[in-house]
C-alpha cells in the first residue's frame, strides 16, 4: 500500500487497515497501563510540534488529517511517524485519514 492509498487516491482501497505498526518490537507493554488520549485536527504543518509534545508527555494522539491538503497531510504523517519511531511507539490507522499514535509502553487493543 503506497502513501497515496492512505489519502484516497487508490480506488481499490475500501477497508481501513487496523494492524499495528510497532517500530520497536522489543518494547513490552503493560496491560494495566492506560494513557490519556489527545485528539488533534491540525490545520497547518506547524501544528505538528504540539502533537509531538503530547506524545513526549506519554499521551496517545488521535490525529485527523482531513483539514489538510494532501501534500501537507503527507508531511505531517511523515514527521509524526519519525517522532513515534524515535519514541519507540506505534501508529495505527483508525480510518481514512485518521491515525492513532501511541508512545512506548502503551498498549492499544485493535
Amino acid at each position: 500500500m503506497g502513501i497515496f492509498d492512505l489519502f484516497g487516491k487508490d480506488p481499490k482501497t475500501k477497508n481501513p487497515r487496523t494492524e499495528r505498526f510497532n517500530f520497536n518490537t522489543g518494547v513490552s507493554h503493560n496491560n494495566e497501563t492506560s494513557a490519556p488520549v489527545s485528539v488533534f485536527s491540525p490545520t497547518a504543518y506547524s501544528d505538528v510540534e504540539t502533537i509531538i509534545d503530547a506524545l513526549k508527555a506519554g499521551k496517545n494522539a488521535v490525529v485527523h488529517l482531513t483539514e489538510l491538503k494532501t501534500e501537507t497531510a503527507i508531511r505531517v504523517l511523515d514527521m509524526l511517524s519519525g517522532a513515534i519511531y524515535a519514541l519507540g511507539g506505534g501508529v495505527y490507522e483508525m480510518g481514512k485519514n485518521i491515525f492513532m499514535f501511541s508512545p512506548a509502553g502503551v498498549e492499544v487493543n485493535v
